[in-house]
């Protein structure tokens, strides 16, 4: 028994070590590199490497040499079972401005070894509150939408995408073709 604590501890003790002495930084750089590739560029930000997490302040994205979106902070954490990373503050393009609500005041998305298949979000705003999930290898997104008096009354086109459920939510479900 006190061989599989000492295991236990020893393995705890290395993978904790392990995340603080990865370079962040450069795995930020390199998934910026690939991310270039898909046309998606990040711009003006400024990069704060923490012991445990990454950190990226006033960050301007582009999709395809168009302005889309803009975020006070950007928060990621690499552990070696879950990951997540928490957006603050975005201001979506003026071009959204038919679609949705332009204000997001946080987002999340969080992966799991456990749930290898499925990648979490949830996000809140001037839309209201998401909950999703997108399943990596079906490239399907489930959306449960909680929307604000504002998202029902003004974006009406979108809502139609929706399905209302028995509680009042609205639901969305679409497979994404490449």
């Amino acid at each position: 028994m006190v061989k599989i604590l000492k295991f236990f501890a020893y393995f705890s003790f290395f993978i904790l070590a392990l995340i603080y002495f990865i370079p962040k930084q450069s795995l930020y750089y390199a998934t910026e590199k690939e991310l270039q590739k898909e046309k998606i560029i990040f711009s003006n930000e400024e990069v704060v490497q923490n012991a445990f997490s990454l950190e990226l302040k006033h960050l301007d994205l582009s999709y395809a040499s168009i302005e889309s979106a803009k975020a006070q902070s950007v928060n990621v954490k690499l552990f070696a079972l879950y990951n997540s990373i928490v957006i603050k503050g975005v201001e979506l393009s003026s071009v959204a401005s038919a679609f949705a609500p332009l204000r997001v005041e946080r987002l999340e998305v969080r992966y799991s070894v456990l749930n290898p298949l499925n990648a979490l979000f949830s996000a809140n705003g001037e839309f209201g509150e998401i909950e999703g999930q997108f399943n990596i290898k079906d490239k399907n997104v489930s959306l449960i939408l909680k929307p604000t008096p504002l998202m029902l009354n003004q974006y009406k086109s979108t809502m139609r995408e929706f399905k209302k459920n028995e509680r009042g939510e609205y639901e969305y479900d679409k497979i994404i073709q490449p």
